[in-house]
């Protein structure tokens, strides 16, 4: 059995790994991120925009997003009301499933599940609009700038950040590659590949784990993840067209 490397934050680590077995994969690795929530006041502000009507626009870059602001104890009564008297587009089945869940009605998702996905297909339509953007701190740098170019009026609001994790259970996965134990690796964000190279560069050992993750197979989601591996020596088999983990797997089984 193929034991491939599971890298998503600790939330959603387990589905991952679920995944991976109906598959006929062994689930290996560890979560290399943890998705903590910003309490700067940016979400607070943005409920005030929303209430008082000054939002034409939200757009929501993942599931995660709805999940904190639906769980935020300081948010608007009615806020799913609120949504649905505004344009809502989100960037994946995912992240509309959980809005469609809460009774957000009408989203709107890109062919392509990415920022630069959300800018070829709804830049010119937001043009001259007030769009809010609900995303992680390390969200991609080609969605704001496009939106902008575009005409829109946008608000990045950041609802949170993935922080590296650095422990004992993610230097045993760091050992556990070292060992070629591991077929194949998953990443989904480039804080995930970052978090992974910085930990074996601490280890003293980041040449060895270039070479045991070249040895594998590597599948990344997203143009900005595969561009940050293939900088940092590391090369990437299979890219998903769309940006769900699902196809992440699938795309993986192809070259594994």
């Amino acid at each position: 059995m193929k034991r491939v490397a599971v890298t998503r934050p600790k939330k959603s680590w387990a589905a991952a790994a679920a995944l991976l077995r109906q598959h006929g994969l062994e689930p290996a690795g560890a979560p290399l991120v943890e998705l903590v929530p910003r309490k700067d006041g940016s979400l607070k502000a943005f409920f005030e925009r929303l209430q008082s009507g000054g939002v034409d626009a939200v757009i929501l870059t993942s599931q995660n997003c709805v999940d904190i602001i639906f769980g935020r104890e300081d948010r608007p009564p009615g806020l799913a009301g609120l949504l649905n008297g505004v344009a809502v587009v989100c960037i994946g089945p995912k992240t509309c499933r959980a809005l469609a869940e809460r009774g957000i009605r009408a989203t709107r998702q890109p062919a392509t599940f990415s920022s630069e996905g959300i800018v070829r297909d709804f830049a010119a339509r937001l043009a001259g609009k007030r769009v809010e953007v609900l995303r992680s701190g390390q969200g991609s740098a080609a969605l704001i700038p496009g939106l902008e170019a575009a005409g829109a009026s946008v608000q990045e609001v950041v609802v949170y950040d993935l922080v590296p994790l650095d422990g004992p259970e993610q230097e045993a996965f760091v050992r556990e590659a070292l060992a070629g134990t591991i077929d194949g690796y998953t990443f989904t964000s480039t804080m995930t590949a970052k978090s992974l190279l910085m930990l074996g560069e601490r280890m003293g050992v980041l040449p060895q784990l270039k070479a045991a993750l070249n040895a594998g197979r590597v599948a990344a989601i997203g143009g900005p993840t595969a561009d940050f591996l293939r900088q940092s020596g590391v090369r990437v088999d299979a890219v998903p067209e769309k940006s769900t983990f699902e196809d992440l797997v699938a795309a993986l089984l192809l070259v594994l």
